[in-house]
C-alpha cells in the first residue's frame, strides 16, 4: 500500500469530522473483510460502497456505516465496520493464515471468535496524555510504509453522460473479444476500435536543428493516444486494448472507462484457450496468467464489473454478454477514488 494514499485518506477523514455533515463520506471496501461475531456488524464484501455515519462509534475502533446501493445511493442497511487501522490488522491476520485467498477478495475461514479477540496495541508517545481522544485513535495515519493492504478507499459517484471507452480484461482476451464483439449485428454502430499503443510512452518530438536546445519530452501518459481517446468520447464506445495501468492513466486524465473483466476458472479455461486460438497453451498457464491480472483489479481507482464464468458457454455468447454489460454500465454511476484525477471533468457530474 502506498503510504501517501493512506495518509491522504486519513486527512480527508479528519477534514470531514471537523465539518461533519457537509457532504456524504463514501468509502469503498477494496477487500472482503473477515466476518465478526458482533450482531451489529456489517458483513462487508469487496467493492461494496459504505457511507460513514459515525466515526467515533461508542469510542471503539469501529465506524458506524450505512451500506449504500451503488446505483441509487439509497441506504440498504446499517451497522459497524472496523476502522481503517483495525481492518488492516484483521486482514493481515487473515492473510498470514490464508495467503492464497487475497486475489478474489479474501473469505475468512478463521473462527469468528478468534478475530473478535484480536487485540490492537497502540504505542504511546512519551509525554502523551494517558487517554487518547476518539479522533486521535481513529484518524491515526498508517505507521508502516511497507504495508500492502488497503482496506478502504475514499470514493465519489460520477454520472458520465458521454459514451465511455471500454477496457476488456484479462488483457490476453481483449483482441479476440473485441473482434467478436464487432462481428455482432449492429455492433459497429455503437463501438469503434482504438489502436493498441502504449499509454505510458513519451510523445515523439521532431528532431531539432544542430546546436539547438533539445525539446523537453512530454509528460508520460499525455501523448497523442490520450488525445485520440478524448476526441472519440461521445461518438461511440471506444474499445481499448489496455491493462490496469492504462485504466489508471485514463482516470488521471478524467476519462472514466467501463472496465469489464471476464472471469476465468477451471470450468471455462478450455473455452477461453479456444477463444485465444493458442492450442499450445496449458490450462494451468492460462489460468495463472488470468488470475494474476485479476489480482490487481481491487486496486483500480474506478469501479469495474465482472462477467462470471457461468454467464456464457461459447465465444459468440460471451461477446453478446459483454455487449449487454457495456450498454448496461453506460447508464450507471461510476465510483471513482477521490484524488485519482487531476480535476473535475466537464463531461462528468457529481451524482
Amino acid at each position: 500500500m502506498d503510504s501517501k494514499a493512506c495518509q491522504s485518506f486519513h486527512e480527508a477523514l479528519e477534514a470531514w469530522v471537523k465539518g461533519l455533515g457537509a457532504e456524504p463520506f463514501y468509502i469503498r471496501a477494496n477487500l472482503t473483510l473477515p466476518e465478526r461475531a458482533d450482531p451489529h456488524a456489517l458483513c462487508v464484501k469487496a467493492q461494496e460502497i459504505l457511507r460513514l455515519v459515525d466515526p467515533v462509534y461508542k469510542r471503539r475502533q469501529e465506524w458506524f456505516c450505512a451500506r449504500v446501493d451503488p446505483l441509487t445511493l439509497r441506504d440498504l442497511d446499517r451497522g459497524t465496520v472496523p476502522n481503517y487501522q483495525r481492518a488492516q490488522q484483521l486482514l493481515e491476520a487473515q492473510e498470514k493464515c490464508l495467503p492464497s485467498s487475497r486475489p478474489r477478495g479474501p473469505r475468512s475461514n478463521l473462527k469468528k471468535r478468534a478475530l473478535d479477540q484480536l487485540r490492537l496495541v497502540k504505542p504511546k508517545n512519551a509525554g502523551s496524555p494517558a487517554g487518547d481522544s476518539p479522533e486521535q485513535l481513529l484518524l491515526e495515519p498508517c505507521s508502516d510504509p511497507e504495508w500492502s493492504l488497503k482496506p478502504y478507499s475514499l470514493v465519489r459517484p460520477l454520472l458520465v453522460p458521454s459514451l465511455r471507452p471500454v477496457v476488456l480484461l484479462p488483457e490476453c482476451l481483449a483482441p479476440r473479444l473485441i473482434r467478436n464483439l464487432l462481428d455482432l449485428p449492429n455492433s459497429r454502430l455503437d463501438f469503434q476500435v482504438c489502436p493498441a499503443e502504449s499509454l505510458s510512452g513519451e510523445e515523439q518530438c521532431a528532431p531539432s536543428a544542430p546546436g539547438a536546445p533539445k525539446a523537453r519530452p512530454a509528460t508520460p501518459g499525455l501523448g497523442s493516444r490520450i488525445r485520440a481517446i478524448q476526441e472519440s468520447v461521445g461518438k461511440k464506445h471506444c474499445l481499448l486494448e489496455l491493462g490496469t495501468r492504462g485504466v489508471r492513466e485514463l482516470v488521471q486524465n478524467e476519462i472514466y472507462p467501463i472496465v469489464i473483466h471476464v472471469e476465468v476458472t477451471e470450468k471455462n479455461v478450455r473455452e477461453v484457450r479456444g477463444l485465444l486460438g493458442r492450442p499450445g497453451w496449458r490450462d494451468s498457464e492460462l489460468l495463472r496468467q488470468c488470475r494474476s491480472s485479476e489480482q490487481v483489479l481491487w486496486a483500480l481507482p474506478c469501479s469495474w464489473v465482472r462477467v462470471p464464468a457461468h454467464a456464457w458457454a461459447h465465444s459468440e455468447e460471451l461477446a453478446k454478454v459483454v455487449r449487454g454489460r457495456i450498454l448496461q454500465e453506460q447508464a450507471r454511476l461510476v465510483w471513482v477514488e477521490r484524488g485519482s484525477s487531476r480535476g473535475c471533468s466537464s463531461s462528468s457530474s457529481e451524482a
